[in-house]
């Protein structure tokens, strides 16, 4: 009998354990288009079984030292916009599809944005403010749409590299905001250049 019991508590507690693992990320980048989405568009997400997406809206620099990102403007596709990104972000989740709002900036001819990097003090400074203003309008924006995750930055090697004290200042601004989970999109050779600690990644 008491091994019975045993046996009944150690399936439970297996159940259990299964459980509370969490639902492996199936997910796809949904890349930005002029126009709004539909049903149409999000069917072969579905069909390919993802059960995320990555909402990508963008900013723009115009080389890799000039300090200003620009965003949300009239020239920019509309999934490149904040207002797209939130038209994505609910038609997916609408068909089941969690999101990550995952901003991400273009510069000119598309050169890598791993060497974004200011050439004086006072235009790091400038380009810190303008990156805030920029990642800190797609927190609200990710709170807005209850996003599942949202990542902080993509690629930005030099950046974090060279500002850590702002990255971790930064987060700290961000989890005023967003009160889901955060990530950042690295590429694998910056991996050991990261600032912040793990706790601020899923």
């Amino acid at each position: 009998m008491r091994r019975n019991i045993f046996l009944v508590l150690l399936t439970l507690f297996i159940l259990q354990s299964c459980n509370a693992q969490p639902k492996k990320i199936n997910g796809v980048s949904f890349v930005a288009s002029r126009e709004a989405i539909s049903q149409k568009n999000v069917m072969p997400v579905i069909n390919i079984n993802a059960n995320f997406a990555a909402v990508m809206p963008f900013g723009f620099i115009r080389d890799i030292t000039h300090p200003e990102i620009a965003f949300n403007t009239q020239r920019q596709w509309l999934g490149e916009t904040k207002n797209g990104a939130q038209q994505y972000a609910v038609e997916l989740q609408k068909h089941g599809i969690k999101i990550m709002i995952k901003p991400q900036i273009w510069v000119s001819h598309g050169v890598y944005t791993g060497h974004i990097e200011m050439a004086t003090e006072a235009n790091w400074k400038v380009f810190e403010q303008s990156y805030s203003k920029f990642i800190l309008e797609y927190a609200k924006l990710a709170e807005e749409v209850n996003a599942d995750i949202f990542c902080i930055g993509t690629e930005l090697e030099k950046f974090v590299a060279n500002r850590p004290e702002y990255w971790n200042n930064l987060i700290v601004e961000i989890k005023k905001i967003y009160n889901g989970k955060l990530t950042y999109a690295a590429n694998w050779m910056s991996l050991n250049v990261l600032p912040f600690g793990r706790k601020w990644i899923i």
